[in-house]
């Protein structure tokens, strides 16, 4: 609803009613009701507020963000002419704001005008017009932007005791038929299908009318999401031994007075998604509902043909790429409890769904579940926040466990279910190691090494299909001079710009800025510029260049904006219209194509040396995750891993697919640096024009913080960040690490109310997936 708010209107969520108003406060009247307001229980609610402690934000920021964008309303500012009767003796800039408000049909947004008339001091002159009695300054409600669709519908006519439809067929047979069809369903029917089902024209349809035997109405319609043609209904599997034992675990918890969390550790292939598929069985058999979250947006459509194929209508999708209607409709179905399986990316742990019973939360590893912005939420832990309040049982799923998740498990803190066969007793990939320092020395200077080139080679001729991984888009990494050594950076950001050989530009891919790309070096005029590093457009190139007759497909974020991008790719790829798949780590997880007997990984390296302590872990998911993808049907698949540190022990681990021999030796290096799980960090980070600004900013938090945080809570910093320059803005962080449970959230958050230094700029972390 809309309401009064410091001299201005804002739009307010209800979360308790109470008879009497809070002392010595003016109570003022509700502006307007919002219609077709989205509705939170009280469990959403309930998590909101979590959030907003867990995660030191405000509960308003933890409300919009359960809250879908397209489901809520917002005030807007306009400015509005009303009088021209007063310009003739107006100053020379209130005209100026004045023609500029005209060329703009009179009503314009505050800051479309400014940038129109581009005034010093718009704010100023605005207020003299306003004074004047020249424009006026309104708020408006903006409703929701989703509503839902109606379609003209048929039905019989109410009063109509019997259907003369013998006396009709004989002389009007397409009249008879529709009112066949009307008769059949029942229920009114969408005049297009019975048009398409009838073989009719609109003709008949009007003559029923006139005759008083059919009358129009209106019926709501669904916008379907993903409409999949001849989805077949699948029965469940028999499962393997490893399988039912998992199942009969999930199940336990269900069972118990306190439902339980499961990891679900399984090795790529393992099956892990029958596992949920019978679990979800059993929870709507007890009459519950399920939330299952997906990291990726490709992911959630390719797993909705095996749910709707188990399923059917009770599974609804909920992620960003639906339609302003599509989201709309697939919310309102699951709030009515129509729909009873939600399937989704990260905010689909926000889905109004009752009487919950199970959340599957996939991938459990990703860092795609955690937040970029306030609150900075993990989906894995809001999943585990809302089944506590619901009683409801958690699977978390990963054929590389998180280190923490594991860590819970083998403490026994949480359970731990095993899947360590695939089906069929399919082996896993072979892999081979590449050591890309002793190709460079023996002069092969190409993308692909002599090992990987004879691998495609091979299976290429066969008739098999390859996936190449590189976990970089665009074309080369940088671009530099060989004459005077200039790389061109970023004006907002520090980093160097990404050439994308396509389009010719250099782009930041951080603030997405671009520029054409340099032909001449800008600074000494020199010929000698080159590109470095790879992409995934170089290895496209590279492939076409190399295996003229492959069918290459590319999927990066460049390459899948369009809507079902993804699922067009997948799809083609999948009936073999391509035989070599290039992608970024959109490609490295969930994915099942039987014929993909070759993986490779063009380069090992891209994340093993950024500057953060879950590099290692990062790497080691990503290697094990891609290489799980060759060999999961008859034929045994391969995996060719190039690298310049073929030594490091994420590296020769993932080769292996040696997960308890990498967790052994990273646990070991978190507990000796104090890393997560053995602490918990708080990473606050202050952003500025003025890189000192920023940094006083944090000295004066840091003094404060150190003087109230007890034994056993250090407080690191403040330092520049690894990315010290974002959009514009110098960065400076500070870290916060509690090794003995101190509730460092309270006092962190108590801390910065006290010191003044908080508002714009300065951003919190809690839990930080990364520390750039």
């Amino acid at each position: 609803m809309a309401v009064p708010f410091a001299g201005r209107e804002l739009i307010g969520y209800v979360i308790e009613l109470t008879q009497t108003p809070p002392p010595g406060v003016e109570i003022k009247d509700i502006l307007a009701a919002v219609p077709d307001a989205c509705t939170l229980s009280r469990p959403l609610i309930s998590l909101a507020e979590w959030m907003s402690a867990e995660y030191i934000a405000s509960l308003g920021h933890s409300i919009r963000a359960i809250v879908p964008e397209v489901m809520s309303a917002s005030v807007a500012t306009t400015v509005r002419l009303i009088s021209i009767d007063n310009v003739s003796s107006a100053s020379p800039n209130q005209k100026k704001l004045v023609e500029s408000l005209v060329s703009l049909g009179g009503e314009a947004d505050p800051d479309v005008l400014k940038a129109k008339s581009k005034l010093r001091g718009f704010g100023t002159v605005l207020r003299q017009l306003r004074d004047r009695g020249v424009v006026e300054v309104l708020r408006i409600l903006e409703l929701p932007k989703a509503k839902p669709m109606s379609a003209l519908a048929l039905r019989i006519t109410d009063d109509l005791d019997e259907l003369p439809l013998d006396e009709i067929e004989s002389r009007a047979p397409k009249q008879a038929a529709i009112l066949k069809e009307l008769r059949d369903a029942g229920d009114p029917v969408r005049q297009a299908e019975i048009l398409r089902r009838t073989g009719s024209s609109s003709s008949p349809v009007k003559a029923l009318i006139e005759k008083g035997l059919a009358e129009k109405t209106r019926v709501w319609v669904r916008r379907d999401p993903f409409k999949i043609e001849g989805v077949v209904r699948s029965e469940p599997r028999t499962p393997t031994r490893e399988q039912a034992d998992a199942i009969t675990m999930i199940r336990e918890g269900l069972d118990a007075d306190t439902p339980q969390t499961t990891l679900l550790y399984g090795v790529t292939g393992s099956g892990k998604t029958e596992v949920y598929l019978q679990s979800i069985a059993d929870v709507l058999e007890r009459g519950k509902t399920c939330i299952n979250l997906v990291p990726e947006i490709s992911l959630t459509t390719h797993l909705l043909e095996a749910y709707k194929s188990r399923f059917g209508d009770q599974v609804a999708v909920l992620h960003s790429r639906l339609s302003v209607g599509e989201r709309h409709d697939e919310w309102r179905r699951i709030e009515s409890g129509e729909a009873k399986i939600v399937l989704g990316a990260r905010s689909a742990v926000f889905a109004p769904v009752s009487n919950l019973g199970l959340v599957v939360v996939d991938e459990e590893h990703e860092p795609s579940y955690k937040q970029d912005h306030s609150p900075r939420y993990s989906a894995r832990a809001a999943a585990e926040e809302r089944a506590r309040e619901a009683e409801a049982s958690v699977v978390l799923g990963s054929a590389t466990p998180s280190i923490e998740s594991f860590y819970r498990a083998s403490s026994g803190e949480i359970s731990l279910a095993v899947l360590g066969r695939r089906i069929e007793d399919r082996p896993l990939p072979e892999v081979s190691i590449v050591d890309q320092r002793e190709e460079f020395e023996a002069g092969r200077k190409s993308i692909f090494s002599e090992l990987l080139r004879e691998k495609m080679t091979e299976r290429l001729s066969r008739g098999e299909q390859v996936i190449l991984f590189v976990n970089r888009r665009g074309y080369a990494s940088f671009i530099l001079c060989r004459g005077c050594g200039y790389t061109p950076r970023c004006a907002h950001c520090d980093v160097s710009l990404t050439y994308h050989a396509a389009r010719k530009i250099l782009k930041c891919h951080h603030c997405n800025d671009e520029q054409p790309a340099p032909t001449t070096c800008p600074q000494c005029d020199g010929i000698h510029v080159r590109q470095f590093g790879l992409g995934t457009e170089r290895v496209e190139e590279e492939v076409r260049k190399v295996f003229p007759d492959a069918s290459v497909l590319r999927m990066d974020s460049d390459t899948t904006t369009r809507k079902n991008a993804y699922q067009q790719m997948l799809n083609a790829f999948r009936e073999g219209r391509a035989n070599v798949l290039v992608g970024t780590q959109m490609i490295a997880k969930g994915l099942d194509f039987h014929n993909v007997t070759l993986v490779g990984v063009v380069s090992a390296d891209t994340m093993l040396h950024i500057p953060d302590f879950r590099s290692a872990e990062r790497t080691f998911q990503l290697l094990t995750q891609v290489s799980g993808r060759a060999g999961r049907g008859e034929l045994p698949g391969e995996v060719v891993v190039q690298s310049f540190s073929p030594e490091h022990y994420a590296v020769r681990a993932a080769a292996r697919q040696d997960y308890l021999g990498f967790y052994g030796q990273e646990i070991v290096c978190r507990r000796e640096l104090g890393y997560p799980p053995f602490s918990r960090l708080v990473n606050i980070t202050a952003g500025d024009p003025i890189g000192d600004a920023a940094r006083e900013r944090l000295d004066i938090l840091a003094d404060l913080l150190r003087d109230s945080v007890p034994e056993g809570v250090d407080v690191l910093g403040p330092s520049p960040a690894p990315l010290a320059k974002l959009r514009g803005l110098y960065r400076y962080h500070l870290v916060v690490r509690d090794r003995g449970g101190s509730g460092i959230r309270a006092i962190v958050s108590s801390v910065i109310e006290r010191s003044g230094v908080g508002g714009a700029g300065l951003s919190l972390d809690v839990d930080p997936i990364t520390m750039l």
